[in-house]
């Protein structure tokens, strides 16, 4: 006896695939092994196989002569024949499947490439300062101040603009912001008083902060948790991408052609690649017609979804967004000030570390000193793909387990390169390497796990305010961290470094079981929600076809015929019903 799922009324046929050998007793495969899929099941099973009750009659029939031989033959020509078709029309892959995928493709390359090009506007005065001097006649301390502008801007703008990110089209927003600051960059190379370029380039970091947040809601929106990590890992390292090719960029245009097209040339391109954001995202996979990536989401919406009759849900004020999701949220505090101690290491390193090689550890020249840091963005591509891959897939989607072990390798990197000899170059290339891997990691999943703690609708808003906290501690980092140098040397540098990356620590303790994701099994929340696991045998139809085989006439070798009758996997409920009663329902 076989069972062949399939939908009811709309039943696929296909005859089993008849071999020669077959007759000679070959073991027959389980009826599960046997399973033909119906025309909605999203999964291509093994072909069917006849019985060797009806093999043996085929073959009693085609003995002694070549009448049963020939017969034999013309059926299984028939049987491929009909196998062809039922592939053609039974075992098709989910046409939303596909737009899915094609979607998050073009989702993904457009807010990595877009977020990359944000970072050339942002580091795009760094090389073409040295320019702006020599023409300008600037100080150093006059170069300082318009330095320090930029992170004041950009950190209350993270905040503000993550709240309004919520309340507006990521699409225009993220697209909006790049575009002005494309024009701001070019508006900046024209100018040569110190007030336009102050004031300018504080409105560029103003237009900055249009960036992450509506990257990070997209990527919420577009992918589902169990893969968040591994996604959200990539992106990270579109500002590893953007900083890398920078330098040659801006360097190339400043060389030959001046300080100003150094501006230029970044400008235009984030103008013309605002437009190609706008041309490419969209909000949510529901405005091109698709389901939400969780099922959890379809479910809490149905159910929030206004009944006949009644009138429609009133949509949160952005006031009520941010005091519901986020600010009464005691784990967003939690990990907004975890998010401080790590961009606290994080700019020391990157802002001091430079000047610890050459005038604690004594390297010799400054390429030397250059040549060992350079191991710091390498590492740190390398530990933001790492910790959002370990995250998924060994975690099941558990952050801040992964966090906290990055920090504690973090301390080891810092204690690495304090105690590693100056003469050992590869070594100490090697120590910041490490410090970058494990830096990177935290300071990507930490964004991720607050994106995830909130609703869907305030996750702008979070980022923004984890932003906004993150470049406090990296302001720390600038003035009050000299002044520890100054009074107390480079060994309480290294101190506060390693202090600070505990207390990130002991301030994620809390959180350790948060974000597990199962694999097989339903959540309560989504058993609750009524969400119930389609049987995979049957499609969720509750219903297969079981194929009876006559004995065999001298005119024809089978007698054939499917019978609809009850799914065995599922009696026939259409329910997975090991993944249902893991759930506890």
């Amino acid at each position: 006896m076989m069972f062949v799922p399939v939908q009811p009324l709309q039943a696929r046929l296909q005859l089993g695939r008849l071999r020669k050998d077959d007759a000679m007793g070959r073991r027959p495969r389980a009826p599960r092994e046997r399973s033909v899929p119906g025309p909605h099941a999203r999964s291509v099973l093994r072909r069917t196989r006849l019985s060797p009750i009806s093999m043996s009659s085929a073959a009693g029939a085609g003995a002694g002569g070549s009448y049963g031989e020939r017969n034999f033959d013309k059926l299984e020509e028939s049987a491929k024949k009909t196998e062809k078709k039922v592939e053609g029309e039974g075992v098709a892959e989910d046409p939303n499947e596909k737009k899915t995928k094609r979607w998050r493709i073009r989702i993904f390359y457009s807010i990595f490439l877009g977020y990359a090009t944000y970072y050339f506007t942002r580091n795009s005065f760094t090389y073409a300062a040295p320019g702006m001097r020599a023409a300008l006649g600037l100080s150093l301390e006059q170069l300082g101040v318009i330095t320090s502008i930029f992170p004041m801007a950009y950190g209350v703008s993270k905040l503000l603009a993550g709240i309004l990110s919520d309340q507006f089209s990521t699409r225009v927003f993220m697209a909006f912001g790049l575009a002005a600051t494309g024009v701001l960059n070019i508006l900046f190379g024209t100018q040569s008083t110190m007030l336009g370029l102050c004031l300018l380039w504080a409105l560029n970091g103003v237009f900055q902060g249009f960036g992450a947040p509506p990257c990070a809601k997209l990527l919420t929106m577009w992918y589902p948790k169990k893969e968040r990590g591994t996604w959200w890992g990539f992106w990270n390292t579109s500002h590893n991408t953007g900083g890398f090719l920078i330098p040659f960029l801006s360097g190339y245009a400043v060389r030959n052609f001046g300080w100003r097209y150094g501006m230029y040339v970044p400008g235009g391109i984030a103008v013309v690649m605002g437009l190609f954001l706008f041309d490419r995202i969209r909000d949510s996979p529901e405005d091109v017609g698709l389901p939400p990536v969780d099922p959890v989401d379809q479910s809490e919406r149905e159910k929030a979804a206004p009944k006949d009759g009644d009138a429609p849900a009133a949509k949160l004020s952005m006031r009520e967004t941010l005091f519901k999701h986020v600010l009464s949220n005691p784990y967003v505090w939690l990990l907004a000030l975890s998010y401080f101690f790590v961009y606290f290491v994080r700019q020391g390193i990157s802002s001091w570390a430079y000047i610890y090689l050459l005038d604690f550890k004594g390297v010799p020249n400054p390429q030397d000193a250059a040549f060992r840091m350079s191991g710091m963005e390498i590492g740190g591509l390398l530990g933001s793909l790492a910790s959002g891959y370990t995250s998924d897939k060994m975690l099941r989607g558990r952050r801040i387990p992964v966090i906290i072990g990055w920090l504690v390798g973090l301390i080891a990197a810092i204690a690495a390169l304090w105690y590693v000899p100056v003469g050992m170059k590869y070594l100490n290339w090697l120590a910041i390497f490490a410090i970058g891997f494990f830096i990177y990691g935290p300071q990507m999943l930490v964004g991720l796990a607050g994106a995830e703690l909130v609703d869907k609708s305030a996750v702008s808003s979070t980022i923004g305010l984890l932003g906004w906290i993150a470049y406090l501690g990296a302001s720390v980092a600038g003035y009050p961290l000299t002044k520890i140098v100054t009074n107390f040397g480079w060994k309480a540098y290294i101190l506060a470094l390693m202090a600070f990356s505990g207390v990130a620590i002991l301030l994620l303790l809390p959180m350790w079981s948060l974000g597990v994701v199962p694999e097989a099994v339903l959540t309560r929340q989504q058993v609750l929600a009524g969400f119930r696991p389609p049987c995979s045998q049957c499609a969720g139809t509750g219903t297969v076809m079981r194929l009876e085989c006559g004995s065999a006439t001298p005119s024809q070798s089978l007698s054939c015929k499917y019978v609809e009758d009850v799914c065995p996997w599922c009696d026939g409920t259409g329910v997975n019903r090991k993944a249902a009663v893991a759930a506890g329902n």
